[in-house]
């Protein structure tokens, strides 16, 4: 079930967004290419077993894009933003949503048409993850049984659903995972398909806190726990201990630990970690150490340690990420 997509063009008329491509193999993928007129990049696009639907887009526009987007009926859809910033508009709602770098949405609108504005020479670096309402209620269960189903059947059924969370680092590590995805053909769908369900479980979980249960932390606690992030990052490569931290922030070892996960959705070892290599990452991004030297800064003492954890986080090598650039 595909969208209409039409732009709007220098003289202020909507036309068809030129059409898709398929991409060769036996994955079900399909491209449009950003036209020339108008930018550079692409959307890419995977239709995948379950009903889902997949777009991955990496553009840069040389004038504001004004598109509007058509779905035949109303979607379930998830947006993660890792870079640029979007304003879109729908009727179910009194005035146009961001969508910023850094934040996850996850959004219902009975009326499924869509007008989405980004600037020009900003690029956008997105995924969008979208299902048929039935689709995901038979995915997720009945709505009686634990979980988000009854909240989402509700949402459907009234016609209007919008969450926003800045995105923690599990997610932003499945995203760049999809970006640098090695495969292709078969195993290369496969391989996206599982990420984007990682996704969409790490949203639903947090949307609807279905993994953390548990009275509300209180405002003052919230503060604490982010004065102990900053501390955190402020130290990545000498970091306090647990023990150390915790009294900092005038909290006991306990209450931090267990309102971290529920702020940040990983432990405070998990964060630190993320932290060093995404500082390490920006150092090997800017051509101002080796490796070797980019490990150390960040607060890793093994080159070898911090390859295979930069691997992992962003699903390409330390050399492979240097020999890009």
């Amino acid at each position: 079930m595909s969208a209409e997509v039409s732009i709007k063009n220098p003289e202020g008329r909507f036309i068809r967004f030129p059409g898709e491509q398929e991409v060769p193999g036996p994955g079900r993928e399909s491209v449009r290419s950003v036209p020339a007129g108008l930018g550079q990049g692409q959307f890419l696009n995977l239709d995948c077993r379950s009903g889902m639907d997949i777009c991955m887009s990496c553009c840069r526009f040389t004038r504001d894009y004004l598109a509007r987007i058509a779905w035949p009926a109303p979607r379930l859809t998830f947006v993660f933003c890792l870079s640029g910033t979007t304003r879109t508009l729908n009727a179910c709602r009194p005035s146009p949503f961001g969508i910023t770098a850094g934040q996850a949405h996850l959004h219902y609108f009975e009326d499924p048409l869509l007008e989405r504005r980004t600037a020009r020479e900003m690029e956008i670096r997105a995924v969008v993850i979208r299902f048929p309402s039935e689709k995901i209620s038979s995915l997720l269960g009945p709505p009686h049984e634990p979980g988000p189903q009854k909240a989402l059947a509700k949402a459907i059924a009234q016609g209007h659903l919008f969450y926003s969370q800045t995105m923690n680092f599990t997610v932003q590590s499945v995203l760049h995972q999809m970006y640098a995805c090695p495969h292709q053909g078969l195993v290369r769908q496969i391989f996206l398909e599982s990420k984007a369900m990682e996704l969409v479980a790490y949203t639903l979980e947090q949307a609807f806190d279905t993994a953390l249960p548990g009275p509300p932390i209180r405002t003052d606690e919230r503060d604490r726990i982010g004065a102990a992030r900053d501390i955190l990052v402020s130290r990545l490569k000498f970091p306090p201990s647990l023990t150390d931290l915790a009294r900092q922030a005038g909290m006991s070892h306990t209450r931090l630990t267990r309102g971290f996960k529920k702020v940040f959705g990983c432990t405070v070892f998990e964060y630190l970690r993320k932290e060093r290599l995404a500082y390490a990452r920006m150092l090997l991004s800017e051509n101002r150490l080796s490796i070797t030297d980019a490990a150390f800064e960040a607060g890793f003492c093994s080159s070898s340690h911090f390859a295979q954890a930069f691997r992992k986080q962003f699903g390409i090598s330390p050399s492979e990420f240097t020999s890009r650039k």
